[in-house]
């Protein structure tokens, strides 16, 4: 059996770091604008492009999972997907994806 999910994680200060903020505020920043205008993604569904747009989906719940999510332990698979590069990168790159 694999270790017990109280293992991978660890305690929360009582303050999130700057890091954790702003992944927070960029996740639903961009889940608002995608809410109020989806014609920022594409006027017609013929021309939407399904995968950028999961692209975007899978970088919002990374910054969200960061922002808000439990804090993982150094070394564990979860550090990494919930770690702001990883969701910065990838929400830039889906936006930049979407935009041009």
């Amino acid at each position: 059996m694999g270790p017990r999910l109280s293992d991978l994680l660890r305690e929360r200060g009582p303050r999130a770091p700057r890091g954790q903020n702003i992944s927070l505020f960029l996740g639903l920043a961009s889940t608002l604008l995608l809410a109020l205008d989806p014609a920022l993604v594409d006027t017609s569904l013929a021309g939407l492009r399904h995968t950028e747009l999961l692209l975007l989906v899978i970088a919002i719940a990374l910054c969200l999972l960061h922002g808000l999510g439990p804090v993982f332990r150094p070394g564990t698979p979860g550090r990494w997907l919930a770690h702001p590069f990883t969701a910065w990168s990838l929400l830039t790159l889906a936006w930049w994806k979407l935009l041009h």
